[in-house]
């Protein structure tokens, strides 16, 4: 909700929107400006919060011309702004009514119309007038990434691809959401059965920058279930390569992979080849084990052993210098049960966060619901055992 302060400001830019006039009538033609006694006192309305009876007279002003028009566009924007969509629906349709508005001033409010309807929710009305400013001189860059905000907002993805491929082709540049609306595409078509369709959606996603991932990750997925582990693995693998952040996603599907083909030694070896490579990564190693409750690979079992013994606050909790002397049996026991507590810790607090905006979730998602931005939601690389296990 605006505030009393975002209210006066609005208000004081139409006010200098009039100062402007007087000057702009007084220089051009060097007389003593004449402006509608009516324009003056709607002002003077505004400035005092009589928005009703500001609207009214603004609406029933017999002229509407060049000059008084960039208010009324102030007045339907600053409706808007405060939530009164129905105000400013009234003046932007007004506008339209006005039999002497050029193309542009037409346009223009066409445009804001369909920005009012925007925001009331009418996402049907909205689209078919932005749909009509596509091919606008002015506007046509502005409409068309309306026309893609809804079209995310509603998920029709084909709709969404083709006014992007229009909106780049305006900007001479390459838009960063692309891969992921044929990613989704190639997600329905893959729920569907359709396989092939789903490859040929994936193959718009492979030169991008964002949305390659994904891309690769739907791939691999494609060829798990089709058992095509020889596939899926360094599919899955070069994920790993490209951003240690998705260790979490794709150590249960490898995992799984390496078991169903009989392989696990080589996944034990992958493993110990990536904690060589960098020390840390054992913590995301035992913490996609412990999360996920993955079990039959050694590697991960000592990873998910060293994370214990070397915690800072789990060591002294669960004695960990007596933890080592124990026989492997019974070590193994104790650390499955040490894991199954973890898991319930780590399941109970956000999983995932935007980087951008900071939004929390629990799932895995690609576009933040919060900020609506692509690729920025990543996992947390860590749980919050300090504070929950601090406690008395």
């Amino acid at each position: 909700m605006p505030t009393d302060a975002t209210f006066l400001l609005a208000a004081l830019f139409i006010a200098l929107g009039a100062i402007g006039l007087v000057y702009k009538v007084y220089t051009d033609r060097d007389l003593p400006p004449r402006i509608s006694a009516d324009y003056i006192r709607g002002l003077n309305l505004v400035l005092n919060r009589k928005t009703d009876e500001a609207l009214e007279l603004f609406v029933q002003m017999a002229k509407v011309d060049e000059d008084t028009l960039e208010t009324h566009f102030a007045l339907g924007h600053l409706f808007r702004r405060r939530g009164e969509i129905e105000r400013a629906i009234r003046v932007h349709e007004n506008l339209l009514a006005r039999p002497n508005l050029n193309e542009a001033q037409r346009h223009q409010a066409l445009f804001s119309l369909a920005e009012d309807y925007l925001g009331a929710g009418l996402f049907d009305r909205a689209e078919q007038l932005f749909g009509g400013l596509r091919d606008s001189t002015t506007l046509a860059d502005a409409a068309l990434e309306k026309l893609v905000t809804i079209y995310e907002r509603e998920q029709e993805w084909q709709k969404a691809i083709d006014a992007l491929r229009k909106l780049e082709m305006l900007r001479g540049a390459k838009s960063s959401q692309l891969a992921h609306y044929y990613c989704e595409l190639a997600e329905i078509a893959r729920a569907a059965g359709d396989r092939a369709l789903a490859r040929e959606h994936l193959r718009h996603t492979v030169r991008s920058e964002s949305g390659a991932l994904r891309g690769t990750l739907i791939r691999a997925t494609l060829a798990r279930e089709e058992r095509d582990y020889a596939q899926a693995i360094p599919l899955y693998e070069q994920i790993i390569a490209a951003d240690r952040h998705f260790i979490s996603e794709v150590l249960p599907p490898l995992l799984e992979c390496y078991r169903e083909a009989n392989r696990l030694p080589e996944l034990d070896a992958y493993l110990e080849r990536l904690v060589a490579a960098d020390a840390s990564l054992y913590r995301d190693l035992a913490l996609a084990s412990i999360v996920g409750n993955l079990s039959g690979s050694k590697a991960l079992e000592a990873a998910v052993e060293r994370f214990v013994f070397e915690h800072p606050v789990l060591a002294g909790l669960v004695n960990a210098a007596e933890l080592r002397t124990l026989p492997a049996a019974e070590r193994g026991t104790a650390m499955r049960r040490i894991a199954e507590a973890l898991r319930g810790i780590a399941l109970s607090n956000a999983r995932y966060r935007c980087t951008n905006c900071g939004y929390s979730t629990q799932r895995f998602i690609w576009h933040c619901p919060s900020c609506k931005l692509w690729e920025t939601v990543r996992p947390i690389q860590s749980v919050p055992l300090e504070n929950v296990l601090a406690r008395p």
